[in-house]
């Protein structure tokens, strides 16, 4: 994964690719979508964290459960 920033937008280039779209839009429109953006971004990388109950050691306490239930 890229560092953080690596991936920004200029407003500039934002204004441009919505405005190539077919939608006219005024600077000041862009900056709340830039923004927008930006914390959708940092949501999806929070998101793709793993946690605490995504490592191995879960997968295998899951086996273990299937196996005490599957002998009862």
């Amino acid at each position: 994964m890229s560092a953080a920033g690596d991936n920004d937008i200029g407003e500039a280039a934002l204004a441009e690719l919505i405005a190539s779209s077919g939608v006219a839009v005024s600077q000041e429109e862009v900056a709340p979508v830039a923004g927008a953006l930006k914390r959708i971004d940092a949501a999806a990388r929070i998101l793709l964290r793993p946690s605490f109950d995504d490592t191995v050691e879960a997968y295998y306490r899951l086996l273990e459960q299937d196996g005490v239930g599957a002998g009862a």
